[in-house]
């Protein structure tokens, strides 16, 4: 009854808090589900001013690449864990067949050698033969198993390998606006400009450039003065 009463008070609860909050919706649902920040008002914000986002934004992309691998790696350790497990029955199965050819190889001396009951004894090594060829069928399914759990612990293996290159690689490499993105890296300084002088179209009033050039005296000029 009191689970039924919850299952019905707690969804009433939730909505009656949307409806009083003073908040705005999606800040409320932000904060339950996910970022509180809204999306499209983080979009706005000019290219130039982004360098702090781009930074948090690269360092949360290193983040979940490390979290992808850590459960990779949870997985083969998983795997590693049943292959030892199952290396251990198999271990013990072994130790119990041992134990079985002992005794059946005593009680096939003592029937051999006439030695006390005939038929207690035979009923003996009839129950240890039947214990041998259980024994031989677990060994033989854990063998089975042991050999595909193998393949798992390889095949985890090589995943977990594969994903350290890619996190390696994908923490070298920077976002896609470069320096401007990075708060360690700066920009290289300027350099002067290497290309050949560009020729002054048209100079600033004032300059030397600006001042016309003296007209040139015609040669018939010059004889009028002499005359």
């Amino acid at each position: 009854m009191r689970k039924a009463i919850a299952r019905f008070i707690c969804p009433m609860a939730f909505c009656a808090c949307l409806l009083a909050a003073p908040a705005p919706a999606h800040a409320l649902l932000g904060g339950l589900f996910g970022s509180p920040v809204d999306a499209e008002l983080a979009a706005k914000v000019p290219q130039d001013k982004r360098t702090a986002i781009n930074a948090a934004d690269y360092a949360l992309a290193c983040a979940q690449q490390d979290l992808e691998l850590a459960q990779l790696k949870e997985e083969l350790a998983d795997r590693q864990d049943d292959l030892a497990n199952l290396g251990t029955k198999l271990a013990k199965a072994q130790l119990r067949a041992a134990e079985i050819a002992l005794d059946i190889a005593k009680m096939e001396a003592i029937i051999a050698n006439k030695l006390g009951n005939d038929a207690d004894n035979r009923k003996v090594l009839a129950g240890l033969t039947t214990d041998r060829a259980k024994n031989e069928t677990d060994r033989q399914e854990l063998s089975a198993k042991i050999y595909q759990a193998t393949l798992f612990v390889r095949d985890w293996t090589q995943r977990v390998a594969d994903k350290e290159k890619t996190v390696a690689a994908f923490k070298a490499r920077r976002p896609a606006a470069g320096a401007a993105l990075s708060p360690v890296l700066k920009p290289a300084p300027a350099q002067a400009p290497t290309e050949d002088p560009v020729e002054i179209i048209n100079p600033e009033p004032g300059s030397d450039q600006a001042k016309p050039a003296a007209p040139a005296v015609p040669p018939a000029a010059e004889a009028d003065l002499k005359n």
